[in-house]
């Protein structure tokens, strides 16, 4: 810890000020993503679509919406508005918001580490641009990884059920794009995990061989988060699709947070106890099993 201490209502303060450089970062890309087109010049060539509202049809979320619809839905699928005349504002609204996230994760967590770095010591603060850097693009790969994996797999694992019991797909356009969001937002979300999981390591918070001795446990309840949370109405073999590659991560965390702290002395938490020593023969130092005075080894008295 370096520089002077700060008080609760310093920390405080400074707290709010993070999150109002978030909030600021949020909004601002939010608006560009929500209100902008992609392209400038037919946006000052036609500034009339403001008034009629059909510049959402260029907008960088609008487009995220066709790629979604194009390269994940099937051709055959009809998706209607179950929920009203405001499902597609609403489904608008919540793609914007999802690559929001996605965009401002670099400042978020940048923002969050800052916070801490008072707290941390010379050592631990060189942490700071690798964490961020790594999030960013584990956070990055893993919406990738939803996207194209998860979210095509979910499809393709759906679609024969409708011709299976002769239905046509009419789907609530509100539900299948929310479980799609999902998908891509948690995948991208966990994917992160082994980050801070390589920094507990890292500070010492979290012993290594904790993983290791708890190693099937660990991996159980990757297993049921994964099947409840991040991928739903995918059945078992879509949790196995994100299983893997998270359980991978996470042991990969392990391993190089094992190698960066390997004699770097006790840890906080998850440290395995070790046994108070016995006592030991003054005349060859071997250790004496308990409740006699003989050594094994050399068959002298040793006093109790």
């Amino acid at each position: 810890m370096s520089g002077p201490r700060q008080t609760f209502w310093e920390h405080i303060n400074e707290l709010r000020a993070r999150l109002r450089v978030v909030a600021i970062c949020v909004v601002v890309v939010l608006i560009i993503l929500l209100l902008f087109p992609i392209n400038p010049v037919y946006q000052f060539q036609h500034l009339s679509q403001y008034v009629n509202l059909q510049f959402v049809n260029g907008t960088a979320t609008a487009w995220f919406l066709h790629q979604v619809d194009r390269n994940i839905l099937p051709s055959g699928w009809k998706l209607i508005a179950a929920g009203g005349i405001g499902e597609g504002m609403e489904i608008y609204f919540i793609a914007g918001i999802l690559l929001t996230i996605a965009l401002c994760t670099p400042a978020i967590m940048y923002e969050v580490y800052k916070f801490v770095d008072p707290a941390l010591k010379e050592n631990e603060r060189n942490l700071i641009y690798p964490f961020v850097t790594a999030t960013s693009i584990l956070f990055l790969v893993g919406l990738l990884f939803g996207y194209f994996v998860l979210a095509h797999f979910l499809v393709l694992f759906l679609a024969p059920f409708f011709n299976a019991v002769g239905i046509s797909p009419q789907v609530d356009a509100a539900q299948i794009y929310y479980v799609i969001f999902l998908i891509i937002g948690a995948t991208g979300i966990s994917f992160t995990s082994p980050v801070f999981i390589y920094a507990l390591i890292s500070l010492k918070v979290i012993d290594p061989s904790f993983f290791s001795r708890n190693r099937v446990m660990i991996w159980f309840v990757i297993w049921i988060i994964a099947g409840l949370f991040l991928t739903p109405d995918g059945g078992p073999l879509l949790d196995m699709v994100l299983f893997l590659p998270l359980v991978a991560l996470v042991e990969a965390a392990v391993f190089f947070g094992r190698r960066r702290t390997r004699g770097a002395g006790s840890f906080l938490f998850g440290s395995k106890a070790k046994p108070e020593p016995g006592p030991h023969c003054k005349y060859c130092s071997t250790e004496i099993p308990p409740g006699t005075s003989f050594c094994p080894s050399c068959g002298r008295a040793n006093p109790l």
